[in-house]
């Protein structure tokens, strides 16, 4: 629906539209208010979607907006929002000729009665490719923590990890590290995680070690994020739930870094041909 506003009412987050000669009011949820509302006004264009059930506010029925596509003022002209310009955007992010590391991480989980605890990285899992194209490395690994001498009850049941394997196989983070630090400074890639526990994750493991940071937050592309900005998307989607939409193939999460790392590939790449 593409009109311009009649009135807002901003006590209820509301605005008016006139339609066939009629006033109708639509309602926008506290999360789109946070966002949109400010650049609501009598005479701004709106084109928005609506949702298929209406809601009750006081002793009148409003629909409820499900998302903007645009909204320009017109006077001044100034395009406030506009999803069709931020989707091609993100299509020509996403589709330079450049190299890209999906990367995962799994981290170490607090015992049931620590008080105080600070989350390691424990297992890498990568895959290294440009867009669309066949992996030219991947690798998957564990990594030794550095505090810890033991695993958590709770890390080794979800991580399904034998402590005794864990530790023969592990591999030091300095390892790691030099790993890594030849992957950024060979290719130069771009970092795609899914959401933002990984960056968080990396950067904090930097600083545990005392390590010059190999990354910029500048080089991270968060595919869940881009996901809920495409479809306006009002909660986090699962990364293998949208693995199951775009494939329709069931595919059981094991918690394991380099499957992960794979899946995200694999969305990605399914990301941008459905864009």
């Amino acid at each position: 629906m593409k009109k311009i506003i009649h009135q807002v009412d901003s006590r209820h987050t509301v605005f008016y539209l006139i339609l066939e000669g009629r006033k109708i009011g639509f309602y926008l949820s506290n999360r789109l208010a946070k966002i949109f509302f400010s650049y609501l006004d009598q005479g701004v264009l709106v084109d928005f979607e609506i949702q298929p059930k209406m809601k009750k506010i006081g002793h009148m029925y409003y629909y409820q907006v499900a998302h903007f596509n645009q909204i320009i003022r017109l006077n001044p002209y100034q395009v406030h929002y506009d999803l069709y310009h931020l989707r091609q955007e993100m299509k020509d992010v996403l589709t330079e000729e450049r190299y890209y590391l999906f990367i995962d991480f799994e981290m170490t989980m607090p015992g049931f009665k620590e008080q105080t605890f600070r989350p390691e990285i424990i297992q890498v899992g990568y895959v290294l490719s440009k867009a669309k194209e066949n992996e030219i490395l991947n690798d998957g690994y564990y990594v030794l923590p550095k505090e810890a001498k033991t695993l958590s009850k709770r890390t080794k049941r979800f991580l399904n990890l034998d402590e005794e394997q864990f530790f023969n196989e592990a591999i030091p983070y300095d390892d790691f590290y030099e790993k890594l630090e030849v992957i950024m400074d060979t290719y130069q890639p771009k970092l795609v995680v899914w959401g933002k526990n990984d960056l968080t994750a990396l950067n904090d493991s930097f600083n545990l070690h005392q390590k010059r940071k190999l990354t910029h937050d500048s080089d991270f592309i968060d595919l869940l994020k881009l996901h809920k900005d495409y479809f306006n998307l009002k909660d986090d989607l699962g990364l293998f739930k949208a693995y199951q939409t775009y494939y329709a193939v069931e595919f059981d999460q094991a918690h394991d870094a380099k499957d992960d790392a794979l899946v995200t590939k694999l969305v990605f790449d399914a990301f941008l041909s459905y864009m």
